[in-house]
């Protein structure tokens, strides 16, 4: 997309110009307007008009509104629906396509052309713009859905937009110094809102970009056209809701909404959820007496009909040998109720937080923390006690001025064991004397405590840890949008656990590697945003 007009669009020329390998030359046609179908029921309604073209589902448009209309001549209407042409520019229309996995049929007379997939995404999302320093950065854009709370304000479509710097033509890898993706958000809400999700780092406000940046953004953020298949019901949430004691019952509201959707949607029944357990291998150096460890993956196909494939853990098998819940021998195991019970929950925790902020992820560690372990500043393992409906929950750990997410997975001690879910560097000055072994934690060269992301467990003191209202009560990225992410983490992960799994020659190594390459360019076009 640029700022400019383009010339008028030529059908001819446009089918000539989809032979060349120059995206740049294609990206001119994203401001073409073309005649777009609508249909307008009896009660006023407009929605775009689709036409089905072999296994495609195509928006349907043309230069030549004349043609258009003659083409539209057969189609059957219901009683008090009319058809409607409306203008778009290709980038509008290509930008909707991108968002319900659609295709654009354009007509012109007597020929016909349907344009898809990775089209969508030139056409409709992508910007060639420029950097601060004048030098050119081709970007595609991702823009946050949110979700409405009760009577709550809530943000608007598009207030915060990802943008991925991106490649047109194929060059060998960057560093990572020379990726300028960045975030972008209106800076004419108030962001101080408590309610409002927090901005990531370094986040650009729209008003200090340039003026063709600001209407490219100003062009991801128009609402979707309304969709035939637009949901109209609510997720139910079952009777009786979760309830959770560390928690007030009205900071739970908005969590029964997204863990009713994890559970019908994405968790299956416990016949359809695998523990694959292996016996890991020993290092080197490693001591012959150490214990025996497992390599357990736990894996599903969801009730939607994609596989979920998460980050394995390894874990001491007497540790599993030792709780009710778990197998007790390697090989694969289904899960029993009360283990389903805690992955919903995990899950559902997990993708809460993902709502309250805009890091990209591809959900394949939100397992980690579910399985026994090791406090890094406490004696002993942890096991977690699958019938405690208090954990996992979401909580707050403070630390002077920081507030780190963290999960709680359990009590040891007297002590919360957390899992945090952002990465935070605390100042030393900042750590309180209070948290167990706290010297093992304070980094010697940055005089500060490295927390990771879902990666390590921690024993907390009560005392730091509490609820805040408004981290359960504040908007958060819809959880529409979270499922659409979470379909292409997983169809990610799956494809990477497939080619990890494959026993090929070293010989066909960077082959396999372009395949994954092109396997996820596909699967990106294809994702479906289900709005």
């Amino acid at each position: 997309m640029t700022a400019a007009i383009s010339a008028p669009f030529s059908f001819t020329e446009f089918k000539q110009s989809l032979s060349t390998a120059n995206k740049r030359k294609l990206l001119r046609w994203a401001n073409s307007e073309l005649h777009v179908v609508f249909y307008r029921n009896s009660s006023g309604q407009e929605l775009s008009g689709l036409l089905q073209v072999g296994s495609q589902q195509c928006y349907v448009a043309s230069s030549n509104q004349d043609a258009l209309q003659r083409a539209m001549t057969n189609v059957k209407l219901e009683d008090g629906s009319e058809i409607v042409i409306k203008t778009l520019s290709l980038a509008e229309l290509a930008r909707n396509a991108h968002l319900y996995n659609l295709s654009i049929h354009l007509i012109d007379k007597e020929d016909g052309l349907t344009i898809g997939g990775a089209l969508m995404q030139l056409f409709g999302i992508t910007a060639i713009l420029k950097d601060d320093e004048g030098n050119e950065v081709i970007y595609e854009a991702d823009a946050f859905f949110f979700e409405p709370e009760s009577d709550a304000e809530t943000l608007p479509y598009g207030a915060v937009q990802h943008w991925r710097d991106i490649e047109l033509e194929y060059t060998s890898a960057r560093e990572p110094s020379e990726i300028k993706s960045l975030y972008v958000f209106d800076d004419q809400l108030d962001w101080n809102n408590p309610l409002f999700p927090e901005l990531p780092d370094n986040a650009k406000a729209l008003s200090t970009l340039s003026p063709n940046a600001q209407i490219f953004f100003e062009h991801i953020r128009v609402p979707p056209l309304m969709s035939w298949d637009e949901e109209t019901v609510s997720t139910i949430v079952p009777e009786p809701p979760y309830e959770n004691s560390l928690l007030a019952a009205n900071n739970l509201s908005a969590f029964n909404v997204l863990r009713a959707m994890v559970d019908q949607d994405i968790v299956p029944t416990v016949d359809d959820i695998t523990l694959m357990i292996k016996k890991d291998i020993k290092h080197e150096n490693e001591p012959a007496d150490s214990p025996e460890r497992w390599e357990i993956r736990v894996s599903f196909t969801t009730p939607m009909g994609f596989n979920a494939v998460f980050s394995p853990d390894w874990v001491e098998a007497s540790l599993c040998k030792a709780n009710t819940e778990l197998p007790d021998t390697t090989g694969t195991h289904l899960a029993s109720e009360k283990l389903r019970e805690r992955i919903v929950n995990h899950l559902a925790w997990n993708f809460f937080q993902h709502g309250r902020s805009f890091t990209k992820t591809l959900f394949r560690t939100d397992l980690q923390g579910l399985l026994p372990g090791f406090i890094i500043n406490s004696y002993g393992p942890f096991q977690p006690d699958y019938a405690d409906k208090r954990f996992p929950c979401l909580a707050r750990f403070q630390c002077g001025e920081h507030g780190v997410p963290v999960l709680l997975l359990g009590q040891n001690e007297g002590n919360y064991v957390c899992m945090p879910l952002a990465f935070e560097e605390i100042p030393e000055a900042d750590v309180s004397a209070l948290i167990p072994r706290r010297s093992e934690l304070i980094s010697m060269e940055s005089k500060s405590m490295l927390l990771s992301a879902r990666y390590e467990r921690l024993a907390i003191p009560a005392s730091l840890v509490d609820f805040p209202d408004h981290w359960y009560q504040g908007i958060r990225v819809s959880n529409r949008y979270l499922k659409s992410k979470f379909i292409f983490g997983m169809r990610f992960n799956t494809l990477m656990t497939e080619m990890e799994n494959e026993s090929a020659t070293t010989a066909n190594s960077s082959l396999k590697w372009i395949v994954v390459g092109c396997a996820v360019a596909l699967i990106g076009v294809m994702l479906v945003m289900n709005l």
